[in-house]
């Protein structure tokens, strides 16, 4: 009797390539540009709902890059994110306060908002969701070109996934 070898076969795996530095540099430019043309002025009513899936913490700075502190307030199970910080931005400030602040519209003595110490065109681009599960703004202003959150600057950080494609991971 004569014993052939049989060989199993196996499928081969399907490898992505590493993306190259210039790839990953054209991804990134290409989500933060859909993310700029996607954020929405914060004097204008949202027109998207961003609904809270649970009880959290939101931080809004007071003026830019939050280098005079910012308000941390709770937020509600199935609360409008948008609408929430649109409506605390469209707030007066306490008089004190706007004394000390640059007001980027105007330096009249006319009723000032609180979007007003942010940027000359301070845009929601984003929420960013801590460990703690605390929220936090991703801003974009189209005037300034400059992108910050709390007190830090932010970018996109991005990865392809098993199918290929681009993904924004968070941090």
């Amino acid at each position: 009797m004569k014993v052939e070898k049989i060989e199993q076969h196996t499928p081969p795996t399907s490898v992505i390539p590493q993306p190259s530095d210039q790839e990953r540099a054209a991804a990134v430019k290409s989500g933060s540009g859909l993310v700029r043309a996607f954020a929405w002025s914060i004097h204008r009513p949202p027109t998207e709902r961003r609904v809270c899936e649970y009880r959290a913490k939101i931080h809004l700075p007071q003026t830019y890059l939050a280098t005079k502190g910012e308000d941390v307030k709770h937020v509600q199970r199935g609360t409008d994110i948008n609408r929430f910080v649109h409506a605390h931005y469209m707030e007066s400030p306490a008089v004190e306060e706007e004394k000390e602040w640059t007001n980027f519209v105007h330096e009249d003595e006319v009723i000032t908002r609180r979007h007003e110490y942010l940027g000359p065109d301070p845009r929601v681009a984003g929420y960013f969701f801590d460990k703690n599960g605390e929220i936090h703004i991703r801003w974009w202003d189209s005037f300034l070109k400059d992108q910050w959150m709390d007190n830090n600057k932010w970018t996109l950080n991005v990865a392809m996934d098993p199918s290929g494609k681009w993904v924004v991971e968070e941090d």
